[in-house]
């Protein structure tokens, strides 16, 4: 049982890579935007090497459905279409979000140090603050 797992994940790794791709390609331009270059590629590869084969075991788990996309007409649109199960989505999407605090754990932070607020200015959204309120607050925190 063990074997024939191992086997059909091995088999499933491929096709679940080229799965995880678009979720890859979201968390690398989310990497782009806060760590430049190399956040793209941390981000972006962190959620493709957890994400394929987390969407592999799925598929051996519960696999989707192949099959052709006929129209009305009975003409073939698609052949041998792969429509991936529930799970895969769920374990998919589940995995992308998961990515994301797992490589700033591996990277020690290094990207999630710029998104971080300034804990020493005072921002409040529509809300202008008299100058001696402002230096009152910020007396209190030092």
């Amino acid at each position: 049982m063990k074997q024939q797992f191992l086997q059909k994940f091995v088999e499933n790794l491929k096709p679940s890579a080229r799965f995880a791709l678009p979720g890859a390609g979201i968390n690398a331009l989310l990497g782009f935007a806060s760590g430049g270059p190399l956040g793209a590629l941390a981000y972006g590869g962190g959620d493709l090497l957890l994400n394929a084969p987390a969407i592999a075991a799925a598929r051996v788990v519960k696999p989707g459905v192949t099959g052709d996309i006929i129209n009305k007409a009975g003409k073939v649109i698609q052949k041998d279409y792969y429509s991936p199960s529930g799970l895969e989505n769920i374990v998919n999407v589940g995995a992308s979000f998961a990515s994301y605090p797992l490589v700033d754990l591996a990277t020690g932070g290094r990207f999630y140090k710029d998104r971080t607020a300034n804990q020493n200015q005072y921002f409040y959204p529509g809300i202008n603050l008299p100058p001696e309120v402002l230096k009152q607050l910020q007396q209190e925190n030092a």
